[in-house]
């Protein structure tokens, strides 16, 4: 029996040379597969890296453009037409026509002063960054967003075909050995050929049928459109568009993120949870949805799915600051201060331990870890609020023991104070600053307590800072940060060495000074002082006036 079969074996020369010449035109079909997913690699890779270009091209102009115009000639234009008013005032003709001369001349520089946007009022900003570069910068990026995972599925299926090729030129090889072979070796190597040939034939059909992107130009230019909506305050026509954009294309992470954002700006959080659990589904980075899933969770006043949804996220990334951050916030929320105040001990040194390692490299932390800080003690000052202000939190009401309020109001100025510590490089020391006051001082330096300042005269005279100085070391690092509506505006930072007295009553002069035509915006204020990186005290509240 066993004869027979190899006779009949010994038997398929010509069989074999029919296989030989099945299996080169099978390799030169595979090898055209691989050419054809080659060049559309390369042309995707090359589209790709295209408006990326583009992209970083359209912004950066635009941006830089839209600076100068809503800045520097804005601040220009607001300063001519106070002088134009003042010289009015005093009845001087000469100033009020230069004024006017200034002011024609200054509208033939900038867009932003001619129509549309001049009938605009507030949203002219708005919509002039829109049409000057927004929009275009939107797409373009779009267009490179989705050109990456086509480039990346050709590429993947081109390096598979060469895997495939590989094995065929194998089984060529045994096949060619067949030929010179006889009895067992040969029905041995045969039977290898035949083997890796299905193997291989199974393969090359499950990638040739690998579903790789397509581009959506329609879907796109949906999602661009609504988020240059977006971006000009125009929420409902902007809801529309994603849902446009998202019909167009089902998996369409971008769409489903901003959907969600919007959807949480109008308070309809069940809405938003679900666009933000499609976002993930479909691949958009999972940090940014966490965080902003745990944060409408706390909204809802569902802290048990928050610290649900925080544990999972750090199981997936146990050193992420803003994770251990929002675990803070919802354990306090929870009335559990021991958990929260443990959480916060690990959140600072986490944070140290990340910013040495960043240093030891001689580079410098990116600005967003200072940010995630800040919004990490704004949320906790939040909840805080809501166990004693409910009114004033964006939180429902909570029950807060006295405990838990001390111990969340603690954690606030100490990651603040952490944030900056860390953030300018500099050690904490014993001194301190009490009896805080904000005011000005008359020309025989008398200080006079004041919480309202005419925006005209702020570029001028200075605000002054009086405190009862203790144990302040000389050229101590001095910082006042200045909040516009509970944000900060860094722009408006004043950063200096002390100079006063380190002990008793002193004052510190702070100017707000930007440049000769800045007027600061009016509405309400507040400071906060840091000696070597320490807040001293609460907020202090000011007005500035038109």
């Amino acid at each position: 029996m066993m004869q027979r079969i190899i006779d009949r074996v010994n038997q398929l020369d010509p069989w074999i040379g029919v296989s030989i010449a099945i299996m080169t035109i099978y390799a030169a079909i595979i090898g055209m597969l691989q050419v054809h997913a080659g060049n559309l690699n390369t042309e995707y890779r090359a589209n790709t890296q295209r408006y990326a270009i583009e992209a970083m091209r359209i912004r950066s102009v635009g941006e830089t453009q839209s600076g100068f115009d809503t800045g520097a000639v804005a601040r220009m234009v607001d300063f001519i037409a106070q002088q134009r008013d003042l010289a009015e005032s005093r009845n001087d003709a000469s100033i009020v026509t230069k004024m006017d001369v200034m002011r024609d001349a200054l509208n033939n520089v900038s867009p932003i002063l001619k129509p549309p946007y001049d009938a605009l009022g507030d949203d002219a900003i708005a919509h002039y960054e829109v049409e000057l570069y927004l929009r275009d910068a939107t797409r373009a990026e779009q267009y490179r967003a989705a050109y990456a995972p086509m480039d990346a599925g050709w590429d993947s299926k081109a390096n598979t075909y060469v895997v495939h090729l590989t094995l065929l030129a194998l089984v060529l090889a045994l096949l060619g050995l067949g030929v010179v072979m006889h009895d067992i070796p040969r029905a041995m190597v045969l039977a290898m050929a035949g083997v890796i040939s299905i193997i291989t034939t199974g393969w090359v059909i499950t990638t040739y049928l690998e579903p790789v992107p397509t581009l959506n130009p329609a879907a796109i230019e949906a999602y661009t459109n609504a988020y240059s909506m977006a971006y000009k305050g125009k929420t409902d026509e902007a809801l529309t568009g994603y849902a446009d954009a998202i019909t167009k294309k089902t998996d369409y992470a971008d769409a489903y993120y901003e959907q969600a954002l919007l959807l949480y700006g109008t308070q309809k959080y069940p809405e938003a949870l679900t666009s933000l659990a499609n976002a993930r589904k479909y691949g958009y980075d999972e940090s940014s949805v966490d965080y902003i899933e745990g944060y409408i969770m706390m909204l809802q006043a569902d802290f048990s799915a928050a610290e649900t949804a925080t544990n999972g996220w750090l199981s997936r990334e146990p050193r992420s600051i803003a994770a251990l951050g929002q675990q803070v916030a919802v354990q306090f929320a929870r009335d559990n201060g021991s958990a929260a105040m443990t959480t916060q001990a690990t959140l600072l040194n986490e944070m140290r331990t990340q910013v040495a390692a960043i240093r030891a490299k001689g580079d410098e932390p990116d600005d967003q870890l200072w940010v995630i800080m800040n919004e990490t003690a704004d949320i906790i000052d939040d909840v805080a609020l809501a166990g004693q202000q409910p009114d004033m939190s964006s939180f429902a009401a909570l029950t807060l023991s006295p405990e838990t309020i001390t111990q969340a109001t603690s954690a606030v100025q100490e990651i603040r104070s952490s944030a900056i510590t860390l953030e300018y490089d500099i050690k904490s020391t014993s001194g301190k600053a009490t009896d805080i006051q904000m005011g000005v001082t008359d020309d025989q330096d008398v200080f006079a307590p004041q919480d309202s300042f005419p925006a005209i005269d702020l570029a001028t005279i200075p605000m002054v800072v009086q405190l009862n100085a203790q144990q302040i070391a000389p050229n101590a690092h001095v910082l006042v940060r200045f909040y516009v509506d509970g944000i900060e505006d860094e722009s408006l930072r004043y950063v200096s060495a002390w100079s006063g007295e380190s002990d008793g009553i002193t004052t510190l002069a702070v100017p707000i000074d930007l440049g000769p035509s800045y007027v600061l915006p009016a509405g309400d204020y507040a400071a906060e002082l840091y000696i070597d990186g320490a807040i001293q005290g609460s907020r202090m509240l000011f007005n500035v006036t038109e």
